[in-house]
């Protein structure tokens, strides 16, 4: 930056005495206000904050990818969950009827024990019809 004398100097030869004056003032309080080190210290901190960007830009990277990985395995999850479910209905529905079996085999001795009824012939596997009371035989 050129000396206080050279652009008092300067001022003078282009202003008259007084606005030259003024000018000059309005440079020696900018230079009192604005010092060297204040934009040291301010590019200090912006190459800063920019390294900290820097960060900040990687870290999301790194969550954007473990949470595609977390939804890849969610997917999986799901999946496996359908099958553990499919797979517990058919063992529901075989235990079912495994223990229908079992009580067609003790039902006509018991029939007999406790209400007296014997029981002509095989049981048949029969559903009652909606809205009947009845199951046809």
């Amino acid at each position: 930056m050129p000396a206080l004398a050279e652009v008092t100097k300067k001022l003078k030869e282009v202003f008259p005495e007084r606005q030259a004056q003024v000018l000059l003032e309005m440079v020696e309080l900018a230079n009192q206000l604005v010092k060297a080190s204040d934009f040291s210290e301010l590019k200090q901190i912006v190459r800063e904050l920019a390294e900290a960007q820097k960060r900040t830009e990687q870290r999301l990277e790194e969550l954007a990818e473990a949470q595609k990985r977390t939804e890849k395995a969610l997917q999986k999850l799901s999946e496996e969950h359908l099958e553990t479910r499919r797979q517990l209905g058919g063992l529901a529905m075989t235990v079912g009827y495994t223990l229908e079996n079992e009580a067609y085999k003790a039902l006509p001795a018991l029939l007999e024990r406790d209400y007296g009824l014997v029981v002509e012939g095989r049981l048949k596997r029969a559903h009652l019809p909606q809205g009947r009371g009845v199951c046809p035989l």
